[in-house]
């Protein structure tokens, strides 16, 4: 199976491709700086260029069977409408080219189901990231409006904060609560890669933790 990831560079990005290589895949990706990409880049197909040129993803996700993204909005970013353009765009070169299963990042921090349960630790940290990042969380808000009408099967998965820690190997995935603050990256691509296969959380929004992630 051919996939293509998108934001394969960044911290969450470079484990799933080295994940996705391990599982046999063929990918495809797209980066602005390939340097970043080191010696992965004999063992995939990549493209150079931005995520918001559309003629580049067109070319990169060509031939793929899904697409998975770890692409966040910008941390200086003033414009979060534009992310919702951006996925609107997306989901259109995904239907050119016969796409329809596409798995994204997003973040434990913004909605993406009803009725949601929100604990003290989880309304703190989004208070706190709302302090430099509060057109972020918007543009991922508005990027969930934009998955959830489409008719394509995503999965939006919303982890809380990414990080180093030792994996426990117990994520915990549940589309109303969060179970915990923080979560292993290796953790979180092997969830990602799960999906590919999966139809649990087709047009779902999951929160996802390690289960001691406190």
């Amino acid at each position: 199976m051919k996939i293509t990831i998108l934001g394969s560079t960044g911290l969450v990005g470079k484990v799933l491709l080295e994940k996705a290589l391990e599982r046999k895949y063929q990918i495809n990706t797209l980066v602005r700086n390939t340097e970043k990409l080191g010696a992965l880049k004999d063992d995939i197909t990549f493209i150079e260029g931005d995520v918001f040129d559309i003629d580049k993803l067109e070319q990169a996700v060509s031939g793929s069977d899904i697409v998975l993204s770890t692409v966040p909005p910008k941390m200086n970013t003033k414009e979060p409408k534009k992310y919702a353009k951006l996925m609107e765009n997306w989901i259109s070169v995904f239907e050119r080219n016969s796409i329809k299963r596409f798995i994204h990042i997003g973040g434990a921090l913004h909605g993406g189901g009803e009725n949601e349960s929100w604990t003290i630790g989880r309304r703190m940290l989004k208070l706190f990231l709302s302090l430099f990042w509060r057109q972020g969380l918007v543009a991922k808000e508005l990027e969930w409006e934009v998955l959830k009408k489409s008719n394509i099967d995503w999965t939006l998965v919303r982890p809380p904060r990414v990080s180093k820690i030792k994996s426990t190997g117990d994520l915990i995935a549940n589309e109303k609560s969060l179970a915990g603050m923080q979560i292993n990256v290796e953790d979180l691509a092997e969830f990602i890669l799960d999906q590919i296969d999966s139809e649990k959380w087709l047009k779902k929004a999951p929160l996802v933790a390690s289960e001691k992630g406190w």
